[in-house]
């Protein structure tokens, strides 16, 4: 099993980053392809583990896929009929399998379709209770069975009106995507707006779909009859930029990156700015440059535009080395703070309480041997070893390779210390 040996403190930092499609974003596209009759062509593919393995859940379903990881682009073709069991041994690797249920419901509503639950994970429950609620707004029908979902619609699925008790990101995507074919016309109230799934909506508009903002949360999908052929660009990933911005951050150093849309990371931006450090962007760039004034903060996550929850464990990584009292509210999921106890046995000083942790942030921190336990938490250890005095040795990398492309060589190119073992 391969681990990350990080020599640090990593001081002479600089360069470029070129940020990869949003993996975030490419998975619901992917899911989405089961609607269509014929071909998808999909632009600006980052090639990690969590694709590769929605590859094999479609090829499992009946798709062609054809991956070319030089020109970052797949190529997913339906000339059958899908196969209506979504199985566990994929689902439970990577939940995003559950996406399926939505793009299988408005392609066969009739039919039989048999979905296995991922169950909860690392970070806490991920519930898809509303999911269902949404489904059945429809029309659709629910029963669990031995682990899977068995869902379908005899009459068909019929316009009304949905309204989500709160903002869920794959719970939008997911009713979104069954809704496309309804009959009539549904409404979906408090839906995320989070930009992979406006890059979602994007991509089956101009496809053909239908769909139109009512409001700042609140869509109308008028049905139509059938998506035949797509073809879409992949947004810049947000989660991997503010990583790399991170990187640049804890080294108080200077690092620009590529192929991002600013107004992304609005609320991040934001947050690094009030500690002291000085952003530049443009419309498809942003550079952090180093200061000698840092101070504390306290910030909030939420749902888009407000500070996302998959970023916090890397500025919770930042604010370690940030002299002060600094605060973190969780608001998004009950188990996010899983890198305080690996970045404390660095010498960081997080106190976690129920959904607030308390940085007292420290002079330096030393090396550990550190096992990271989920995809963010993996770049926040990353991030502590780069500060850190020594060699750190970060085991199960797995995690994190999941959600970040080249992860080791973009690494290595802004100068840091960093080699893979077995």
């Amino acid at each position: 099993m391969k681990r990350f040996i990080i020599k640090g403190p990593n001081k002479a930092i600089k360069g470029e980053v070129n940020i990869s499609g949003a993996k975030n974003s490419c998975l619901p596209l992917m899911a989405a392809s089961i609607l269509f009759k014929n071909k998808v062509i999909l632009k600006n593919v980052p090639f990690v583990k969590d694709v590769l393995t929605m590859k094999d859940l479609l090829v499992s379903l009946g798709a062609k896929v054809d991956i070319s990881e030089k020109k970052k682009m797949m190529t997913i073709t339906n000339k059958k009929n899908h196969k209506l069991i979504v199985p566990y041994n994929l689902v439970s690797t990577m939940r995003a399998g559950v996406l399926t249920m939505g793009s299988l419901l408005g392609r066969y509503p009739q039919k039989k379709i048999k979905v296995a639950l991922g169950g909860g994970c690392a970070l806490g429950v991920r519930d898809t209770s509303w999911h269902l609620a949404g489904f059945k707004s429809l029309g659709a029908n629910n029963i669990l069975n031995k682990g899977y979902v068995n869902i379908s619609s005899e009459n068909g699925l019929i316009g009304s009106k949905y309204n989500f008790p709160k903002v869920t990101v794959t719970g939008t995507s997911n009713l979104i995507m069954a809704s496309v074919f309804v009959k009539g016309t549904h409404y979906i109230k408090n839906i995320s707006i989070e930009p992979e799934v406006i890059d979602l909506i994007n991509f089956l508009n101009n496809s053909g779909a239908d769909i139109k903002f009512l409001g700042k949360r609140s869509i109308k999908i008028k049905g139509i009859k059938e998506l035949v052929n797509g073809t879409h660009s992949i947004i810049g990933d947000r989660i991997e930029a503010f990583s790399y911005l991170c990187v640049g951050a804890i080294t108080n150093c200077k690092i620009k990156i590529n192929n991002i849309d600013p107004a992304n990371l609005r609320s991040e931006i934001e947050i690094l700015k009030k500690i002291g450090y000085k952003i530049e962007s443009n419309e498809s760039s942003i550079k952090l440059i180093s200061s000698k004034k840092l101070k504390p903060i306290k910030l909030k996550t939420g749902p888009f535009p407000n500070f996302a929850t998959d970023n916090m464990p890397l500025i919770l990584a930042v604010l370690t080395t940030i002299q002060g009292k600094s605060q973190i509210e969780e608001t998004i999921f009950s188990n996010r703070f899983m890198a305080a106890p690996e970045l404390n046995r660095m010498g960081a000083k997080i106190i976690i309480k129920k959904n607030k942790a308390i940085i007292i942030g420290q002079k330096k921190l030393n090396s550990a041997d550190c096992i990271s336990s989920d995809l963010r938490t993996t770049f926040s250890i990353i991030l502590g070893a780069i500060a850190a005095n020594g060699s750190s040795k970060i085991s199960r990398i797995y995690h994190g390779l999941r959600g970040y492309y080249n992860l080791e060589l973009k690494l290595k190119k802004l100068g840091i210390k960093i080699i893979s073992k077995v």
